[in-house]
């Protein structure tokens, strides 16, 4: 056995391999701040360039985005979610949802654009990862390391 609580000895191949009791659980709770959050801090980053329109751009975006969010990032979400269970590490988790819905948002953005110019979909796929990332990162009190 390892000094390392997280750490199992694997008598096989003698190195240490995770310990599959280890799980990080969520609820419905932490999936609705979640997503509050991601929906909010993408409204807020497409509305500041706005100037005097803002507020009425944030609130079209909140509109917008629950009906989008609630068919695109929810689902992604928590299908990361259940996939990272077994991974204690949060920051761990806070990276992949950055990386996941930069990709994600960056296939979508650039299968639907008209433009033949492949970068120009990587600002806003950066900004929805980076919400992604927050998103998690808002949660990780409401989480249990199990």
């Amino acid at each position: 056995m390892t000094g390392d609580p997280t750490m199992t000895s694997d008598d096989d191949a003698g190195r240490p391999t995770p310990d599959p009791r280890r799980r990080v659980t969520f609820g419905v709770g932490a999936v609705a701040v979640g997503f509050l959050v991601g929906l909010a801090t993408l409204a807020l980053a497409f509305a500041l360039s706005w100037g005097p329109a803002a507020p009425g751009v944030f609130l079209l975006a909140l509109a917008y985005g629950v009906g989008v969010g609630t068919i695109t990032g929810l689902p992604l979400g928590v299908g990361l979610g259940l996939l990272l269970r077994p991974v204690a590490n949060q920051w761990v988790h806070v990276g992949v949802f950055f990386a996941a819905f930069t990709l994600v948002s960056f296939a979508v953005i650039t299968l639907l654009s008209p433009s033949r110019v492949l970068l120009e979909s990587l600002p806003i796929a950066l900004i929805i990862g980076g919400a992604g990332a927050l998103a998690r990162a808002s949660v990780w009190k409401l989480v249990r390391v199990q």
